[in-house]
């Protein structure tokens, strides 16, 4: 029974992580990587979000090692989280392609 409860949860985590966290690393990417070239009027204000974007990368980053080294000995567990954040995050990609 505490099994079955660790995987739905780490399912359920895997499904956030997938949507939220795709997100959150979309984010973090336009932050940490501004499209404006030095000189522009506007580069001086996109290059403050920098910093941010990096530890929005980094962070997500740190979840998900966190998440895998600790279940790496079970690999059910390891693919009751992998599975469902490969889901959501194929469902991410369809959502923002949808409203593009």
């Amino acid at each position: 029974m505490k099994n079955i409860i660790k995987r739905i949860t780490l399912g359920l985590f895997g499904v956030l992580q997938g949507v939220f966290g795709s997100w959150w690393l979309l984010c973090g990417i336009a932050g940490a990587f501004p499209g404006t070239a030095p000189g522009t009027k506007d580069y001086e204000e996109d290059m403050w979000f920098v910093p941010f974007g990096v530890g929005m990368i980094l962070l997500w980053l740190a979840v998900m090692a966190v998440t895998v080294i600790l279940n790496r000995k079970d690999w059910k567990s390891l693919l009751a989280f992998l599975i469902p954040w490969g889901v959501g995050t194929a469902g991410f990609i369809v959502f923002a392609a949808a409203f593009r």
